[in-house]
């Protein structure tokens, strides 16, 4: 094979094909779809060219089912409410009923660079405070299932009485050893289970509902519902959507924070039977003081949608500075704690030959 066969047959003009759905695969559909949309491309042949060139499997297959029943007579947006964990399909919707899809498009397109961005900015953050976790856990566990044994055997053997503090930690030792394998498999059940359980609609809401009133973490599922509702109401009102269905189409923006999704219904109601947006917002409990004041200075000027375009940068800070404040909290308090209980083990194992040493004339 020449040479230049060889690096065209391996020249990296495209992404290896895989399996999941990134965040990536969305941004990059959303992006051609807006394009080719804001072309002129009619619809259904956006979606099969993006089906096309999606290096995603699973999202290539889901595209492809959602053009198939598009080309059936099905609107895009019912075609892609079958898929709730792929597809917003609420933002389709909206680009359909108020026929600026390219636009919707593009500022969907930019939340799922910003969800993006937040999540690598979190797991950069986390990163720090969860190697020094695996340390502290691999540290105490090798120390528990080598060391102590030894020391363990060689205390028996010399029929030393041992201190409380060093025959608990000699117990739990013997534990590990005997039971380590079947704790094990155990927590990684518990942790197969409990994230099975998080993503039902009861665990989302029970998880949330006790998140949202513990400190630091409550604020920022707070801050975070903050500025969805705020960057999401003031695009929806831009495109010209009345606020009724706005607040239908915000009931599907949270629908995996099922607290705020309830909020939100309760919210469309009142606003439906006449009550001002304000006096709603606050009436469920769940809105921040300045959120409601600034709504309401939004409905009486009548600039709702600038009130709340101009509102929402503030909330993705305060998010992302919480983010901090917390990865910043995790760290001390971890390596405090693994100090400490290496220190612990340490102390219970000298403890006897100390007090062997001590005996000896």
């Amino acid at each position: 094979m020449a040479f230049e066969d060889w690096f065209i047959a391996r020249a990296r003009v495209s992404s290896k094909p895989h399996k999941k759905i990134t965040l990536d695969d969305k941004m990059s559909f959303f992006q051609q779809l807006a394009t080719l949309v804001a072309s002129g491309t009619p619809l259904l042949q956006a979606l099969e060219i993006g089906a096309a060139q999606n290096q995603s499997l699973r999202l290539q297959h889901v595209l492809t089912q959602i053009a198939s029943r598009v080309a059936g007579g099905s609107s895009v947006h019912v075609a892609a409410a079958n898929f709730p964990r792929v597809f917003q399909h609420h933002w389709i919707r909206t680009g359909e009923i108020t026929g600026q899809m390219p636009l919707v498009l593009a500022e969907l397109n930019k939340q799922i660079h910003e969800a993006r961005e937040t999540r690598r900015k979190v797991m950069g953050a986390l990163m720090y405070p969860m190697i020094l976790i695996c340390v502290a856990v691999l540290a105490v566990g090798s120390m528990l299932w080598l060391v102590v044994p030894t020391f363990a055997k060689m205390f028996k053997d010399m029929g030393a009485e041992l201190p409380g503090m060093t025959q608990f930690v000699v117990d739990a030792s013997n534990f590990l050893v005997d039971y380590g394998l079947y704790l094990l498999a155990g927590i990684v059940v518990v942790v197969f289970a409990v994230r099975k359980y998080a993503r039902t609609e009861q665990g989302r809401r029970q998880f949330i509902g006790v998140g949202i009133g513990l400190p630091m973490i409550g604020e920022l599922i707070v801050n975070a519902a903050m500025y969805q509702f705020s960057s999401n109401i003031a695009l929806l009102l831009k495109s010209g959507v009345p606020m009724l269905e706005t607040l239908n189409v915000l009931e599907g923006v949270f629908q995996t924070v099922p607290v705020y999704r309830d909020a939100m219904g309760k919210v469309h109601n009142r606003v439906g039977s006449g009550r001002p947006l304000a006096a709603s917002l606050d009436e469920t409990g769940l809105f921040t003081t300045m959120i409601t004041n600034m709504v309401r200075v939004g409905e009486e000027s009548g600039q709702l949608a600038l009130v709340m375009e101009q509102i929402a940068p503030y909330y993705k800070e305060q998010m992302e500075t919480m983010i901090g404040r917390v990865t910043k909290l995790l760290e001390p308090v971890i390596i405090v704690g693994m100090g400490t209980t290496i220190a612990g083990l340490m102390l219970s194992i000298y403890m006897p030959m100390f007090e062997m040493a001590g005996k000896v004339h």
